[in-house]
């Protein structure tokens, strides 16, 4: 068992590089079925091209859009 199996309770947004190194697109997959299955509401937006950070211009605008619309939301 994960530690976020359980663990999350607040609306979570989540930002995931498709090539991302660091941080495996299948372990965001994992946490953002195990939080919704857990009826927590999950925006996930998956950037194709990128990695660990955003380098095009239109996907790091269409993040920030993301974050203010969540952050308004909640």
């Amino acid at each position: 068992m994960e530690l976020w199996d359980t663990a999350m309770v607040k609306p979570l947004l989540v930002l995931q590089g498709e090539n991302d190194p660091r941080f495996l697109k299948i372990k965001s997959d994992e946490i953002v079925e195990v939080t919704r299955k857990n009826q927590v509401p999950v925006d996930y937006i998956v950037f194709k091209g990128e990695g660990y950070g955003l380098d095009k211009k239109h996907n790091q605008l269409k993040a920030n859009k993301a974050i203010l619309t969540f952050l308004d939301m909640h």
